[in-house]
């Protein structure tokens, strides 16, 4: 009996063993094979290394940024310094290619035409931004979250076609004839409210050896502000002007204030009022110009004194204030339909990536760093979570524009282009053309535009 019992025993302790050897072998075989366990796992924590796979930082990947000189880094170098932070956090590149002003247009639309196009470009909001054709480059951002803390005139400014097509971080503006407050009291002169009264101001002026209005005459986009800036003043002496330009329907030339107003213009050019070697001045000569108290005004947006203080702190700039060129019966204020906006290419391999950096630049730290390094536009920001600065010019022209407000033409009129419109005026004021002959010279650039896009 005890050594059947004995017998067992032995029996089951060899089973045990033999089972368990075939066990690991299998076992064994399943890892080396790369087949997948049925055995019941347990589940490991992952690593530091795992858990850091959502942060990882992207590589190979650059997004070409296109502006014109005048639209970044003004002021500071805030537009290099977020771009670098946007780098160091997703390892996603910048490539800013900044274009001088006067080509930027032509060098952007021929980017456009050969297919080189940036993944991001800069454009004038409202009906600026029609010359470069959205429905074909331009993405919809409408489902952007950052679009729900656009204030209004950001969402209109960068609608086209019922969708948001551009993010805008910039500033609803106006230009009109910044003045030296000091220079004006101590030699007993008021603000202008006529062009007689302009002409004698300015003569009072260069008597006691100031520049009435200094002139960056080089750059021709500013030639262009004058004209742009005068169009909501013609709109009230003829109704729906913008709606009949923008449908074919009126030229320029057909309206009579527009001749006058350029009349006026190469007048006050050719007496000296805008300086003596106004076409060879450039933007940033004028800081000095300003800031030392040689010249007495400026046609200028109304948070431009603070970019004069900054410069010439010793200046009373932060006091200065502002009112409406004052040719052929102008007292109107002209504003923008919130400046400039950058455009993703809709067919941009990297759009995703584009989108992200659009939601960092929306970021509420990073506009208060955007914003605080461009004194240029901190009146009026176009995000809700962003407190405006209003300056001393933008609350007088207010108030000494009697005639209301309206949209400059380069917002409000299609196919506007400040760098030829520019160019034409120039023309005006060296004699090659007559105010008439200008004006028709605008009307045949849009009405190719016209042609084209019908």
């Amino acid at each position: 009996m005890k050594k059947k019992v004995f017998q067992f025993v032995l029996f089951c302790t060899l089973l045990i063993s033999m089972v368990s050897v075939l066990g690991g072998c299998a076992k064994e075989k399943k890892e080396t094979s790369g087949e997948i366990s049925k055995e019941p796992t347990v589940t490991q924590q992952p690593s530091e290394e795992e858990d850091s796979q959502s942060d990882k930082k992207v590589e190979g990947v650059t997004l070409s940024f296109m502006a014109s000189q005048n639209w970044v880094n003004k002021g500071s170098n805030v537009d290099d310094e977020l771009n670098k932070k946007f780098e160091e956090e997703t390892g996603i590149k910048i490539d800013l290619q900044v274009v001088p002003d006067d080509q930027y247009v032509n060098v952007l639309k021929t980017k456009l035409g050969t297919g080189e196009v940036p993944d991001i470009f800069m454009v004038s909001g409202g009906a600026g931004a029609q010359k470069f054709m959205p429905e074909t480059y331009f993405a919809d951002l409408s489902n952007e979250a950052w679009v729900s803390r656009y204030v209004d005139y950001a969402k209109q400014g960068t609608t086209v076609d019922g969708k948001i097509m551009g993010f805008m971080r910039w500033n609803v503006d106006g230009w009109g004839i910044l003045y030296n407050k000091d220079i004006y009291n101590d030699l007993g002169l008021s603000i202008p409210k006529t062009y007689e009264e302009f002409t004698a101001n300015c003569d009072t002026l260069l008597k006691n050896g100031i520049i009435p209005v200094y002139e960056s005459g080089k750059e021709s986009w500013h030639w262009a502000i004058w004209l742009s800036s005068f169009g909501p003043y013609a709109a009230t002496k003829h109704p729906d002007l913008y709606a009949k330009l923008n449908n074919n329907e009126m030229k320029l030339a057909d309206v009579p204030e527009f001749e006058q107003f350029l009349t006026e213009l190469k007048e006050s050019y050719d007496k000296g009022y805008l300086g003596q070697n106004s076409l060879a001045n450039t933007w940033d000569s004028a800081y000095e110009s300003l800031g030392t108290g040689k010249s007495a005004g400026y046609l200028a947006y109304q948070s431009y004194q603070n970019e004069v203080k900054e410069k010439y702190p010793d200046s009373t700039a932060e006091s200065w204030e502002m009112y409406p060129i004052p040719f052929a019966g102008n007292n109107v204020y002209s504003h923008s339909a919130g400046g400039n906006m950058c455009v993703a290419y809709k067919d941009s391999e990297n759009l995703d990536y584009v989108k992200q950096f659009f939601d960092f630049l929306a970021r509420e730290d990073n506009l208060k760093t955007y914003y605080e390094g461009r004194p240029d536009i901190q009146s009026n920001p176009s995000f809700v979570d962003v407190e405006g600065k209003a300056t001393a010019a933008g609350k007088s022209i207010v108030a000494n524009t009697p005639g209301g407000s309206g949209m400059e033409m380069e917002y409000g009129v299609l196919y506007w282009d400040n760098t030829l419109v520019g160019q034409y005026i120039q023309e005006v004021l060296l004699g090659s053309l007559t105010p008439k002959e200008a004006l028709e010279a605008i009307d045949m650039d849009c009405q190719k535009m016209f042609d084209a896009t019908n």
